[in-house]
């Protein structure tokens, strides 16, 4: 990289004054892992910044002191120049998307050199008094800590006055996984007194702190967890997506989808390939490889992605028939012919309804693995003026590993192989002792059984350029410090040997590469058959005229067979006879509007899924007739009967362990609701007695759950416009005084 552009090294912040004395300073991340308590140690100010306003115009960051917890920073106004700084645009995008007013940040520096902590990032800048400029973002400063800025200020406040405290951190190791800020949170001890960092001394547990923490005053609960926020939030789908025996969940919404892994003592979230929204959401093993893959009903139409296992999923959805109209509503697994194997049931939004009949498994090769060869490396040829660039060296023309060729300055030059290894930076410095104004080739070969395609990201200090089996495919003519995802490729790979060839250009100073291969993407053949019309749905079939906004399924008459009911005004009932789909009339469900999402559950133990539907004001609860027909039975259900609130979402637990499934019901404006079963379909209402008036959620959606094995019941509530948490279920709780409840007929009494 070139000299004459580098800015602020606090790549070591015990090195911080040997630098800022030194005129010549250097950029880079923050390498050797740090404790929290070796950044405070070493920082002179540390004080607690909120935002007042934010610039984008010009990405510049106005905040105003909180308080100071070391020192006393000069200024009570401190203005951070973001620009667009750092070695990936990412890292400024991340920073102004999570700047807003009111947001906390806590400003650790040693009067003219920098880092910021906010929301699970960090940043480093360089100033003084109330004038700082980024200059990169510092990710690997999150193996010091790893969580909200707020919740940062208590532990520094502890930790300054002697103590010892537990901090959330993400775990050392993939440098890739850090910026990308998808590495796992462990839990390690920091005080003032720990400041060599020693993960496997100082280990406390996994998960962040703020993940899961005690919950007081909430009898029935005894821990809360808060979850990824999604705006727009529409529900959540559980599956145990890697195999721990824990449910993993899938929360999807307006926004985004987040994938979610369960990990008893906390959570991480998994990267999906999608970062759109999607309508609904559910898991099936459609490959019958024994792990859950994951259905989306999207703006776009149905999605699906296979688990690969290690919370990867790959996007299968060419899989899918190719549909002219595929804005899609609503979309479901479904078991339509007993194979055992899970069909897809969608909805589109404007053109009827749509049964994707699965074929199958896949017919698999042998063996898809990729082999890849060592490295090989060559150099230096001339850059002088950046000439080399552009300048045509022999390793371009040919690759002939034994041949030797003129370099620079005439020196004799040939191939030699190199251990260098992948998904890290790789200097070139020690294998050359002509380091400035050089080029130097690197070459590997890549095996492939079959014809793939294969993500790979590079990185590269200086320019780069990328060739695959003699085609060049990427050339980028810029200076800059290496770093993981500058470049991503995706590699068109042929049956059997592969040639990649790269050239990286030197002007002074460091000079290095980088290269990590992802899961290669193999030819995706097409699965499932489109069977509408065959079932009696389709564009003109059965419902084409309605636009569903949900799709529910179940044995709605006891047959065996899987039915379904599409939430349409009014909604439409659909029995599966074996050779098709018919359409009940009168099935009793005759109502308007219908917005929000029902549940189908045995309410009176016939075997048979009764069906309670939220409304703006209360419940109503129909009861399963058979063969198709539902009852109103609201009046007769007790508690129910006379509740009046906005409910927006219903799920079911067994908390009392009699085999009664209890309601909760998510309200939107007032408290949640829990309803008790005291006999098959009544219900008493104990939600005083959970002392739930406590916090107005506003929840959108429930899930109810056993996430960490202990046999109680936990609650998935997904919040409109605050936090979405879980509350952990107490055990004893239930044990004993629901047990008592029995004895006496309610709760409460």
């Amino acid at each position: 990289m070139r000299t004459a552009t580098v800015g602020l090294v606090f790549a070591a912040l015990a090195l911080l004054g040997a630098w800022l004395a030194s005129p010549r300073q250097g950029r880079a991340y923050v390498e050797a892992p740090y404790t929290l308590g070796r950044v405070v140690v070493e920082s002179s100010h540390i004080c607690v910044l909120r935002v007042e306003q934010v610039e984008r115009e010009r990405n510049v960051i106005v905040y105003r002191k909180v308080e100071d917890l070391k020192g006393k920073h000069p200024t009570e106004i401190v203005r951070h120049t973001i620009g667009r700084g750092g070695f990936h645009p990412r890292e400024w995008q991340i920073t102004m998307e999570w700047a807003a007013p009111g947001k906390i940040a806590v400003f650790f520096h040693n009067g003219n050199a920098s880092e910021t902590c906010i929301d699970m990032y960090w940043y480093q800048c360089y100033g003084g008094g109330d004038n700082w400029s980024m200059s990169h973002a510092e990710p690997y400063l999150l193996r010091s800590y790893a969580g909200r800025a707020d919740r940062l200020i208590p532990l520094l406040r502890a930790m300054l006055a002697g103590q010892e405290v537990v901090v959330p951190c993400m775990v050392d190791g993939d440098k890739n996984a850090l910026q990308l800020r998808t590495a796992r949170i462990q839990r390690l001890k920091a005080s003032l007194k720990i400041l060599d960092y020693n993960a496997q001394r100082d280990f406390v547990g996994w998960g962040g702190l703020e993940d899961i923490r005690p919950l007081a005053g909430w009898p029935g609960f005894r821990q809360i967890a808060t979850l990824p926020r999604l705006p727009g939030v529409r529900g959540v789908a559980l599956a145990d997506c890697n195999g721990d025996g824990k449910p993993d969940l899938c929360l999807y919404g307006d926004s985004r989808v987040a994938l979610v892994q369960n990990e008893g003592t906390g959570f991480t979230e998994w990267t999906l390939p999608y970062s759109g929204p999607a309508r609904a959401a559910g898991c099936a093993d459609y490959n019958r490889d024994g792990q859950p893959d994951l259905l989306l009903a999207t703006p776009t139409g149905p999605r699906i992605f296979a688990n690969l296992g290690q919370g990867k999923f790959r996007d299968e959805s060419p899989a899918l028939p190719a549909e002219p109209y595929p804005a899609c509503s609503a979309a479901s697994w479904i078991d339509y012919d007993g194979d055992g194997r899970p069909d897809i049931l969608w909805a589109t939004s404007f053109h009827g309804l749509r049964l994707y009949r699965n074929l199958g498994s896949p017919q698999t090769v042998a063996d898809t693995k990729l082999r890849f060869d060592k490295w090989h490396v060559i150099g230096p040829f001339d850059n002088t003026g950046g000439r080399g660039f552009t300048n045509v060296y022999p390793p371009e023309q040919e690759i002939a590993l034994a041949k030797e060729y003129v370099g620079k300055n005439n020196v004799r030059v040939r191939w030699r192989e190199m251990a260098f290894v992948d998904g890290q930076v790789n200097s070139l410095l020690p294998h050359f002792p002509d380091r400035s104004q050089v080029v130097a080739y690197l070459y590997r070969v890549i095996h492939a059984p079959v014809a793939m395609q294969l993500p790979v990201s590079l990185g590269s200090d200086d320019t780069l350029t990328v060739w695959l089996n003699g085609e060049k495919i990427h050339e980028e003519n810029v200076y800059r410090a290496c770093a993981p995802d500058q470049v991503r490729l995706v590699l068109a790979l042929r049956p059997g040997v592969n040639h990649l060839l790269l050239k990286i250009g030197q002007g002074d100073g460091d000079w290095a590469f980088y290269f990590r291969a992802e899961e290669p993407q193999l030819p995706i053949t097409q699965r499932f058959e489109d069977v509408s019309v065959r079932v009696g749905l389709g564009p003109s079939g059965l419902g084409a005229q309605r636009r569903g906004s949900g799709l529910f399924v179940a044995d709605l008459d006891g047959d065996g067979r899987q039915d379904f009911l599409c939430w349409a005004e009014p909604p439409l009932l659909f029995l599966n006879r074996g050779d098709g789909f018919h359409m009940v009339d009168n099935c009793g469900l005759d109502f308007r509007p219908v917005r929000l999402p029902p549940l189908l559950v045995d309410l009176d133990g016939d075997k048979l899924p009764d069906l309670v539907v939220p409304l703006a004001d209360g419940c109503r609860i129909y009861r399963n007739q058979g063969e198709g027909r539902f009852a109103d039975v609201t009046a007769q259900t007790g508690a129910l009967a006379t509740l009046r609130l906005p409910v927006s979402c219903v799920a079911w637990g067994e908390w009392s362990g009699s085999g009664k499934r209890d309601l909760f019901l998510g309200c939107i404006g007032a408290p949640n609701r829990f309803l008790r079963a005291e006999a098959p379909l009544r219900f008493v209402d104990i939600s005083d007695e959970l002392r739930l008036h406590q916090r107005i959620f506003n929840t959108r959606a429930v899930a109810i759950v056993d996430l960490n094995g202990d046999r109680a019941p936990d609650l998935i509530l997904l919040n409109d416009a605050q936090e979405s948490v879980v509350l952990y279920g107490d055990p004893n709780y239930w044990t004993t005084k629901m047990a008592q409840s029995e004895s006496r007929g309610s709760v409460g009494e």
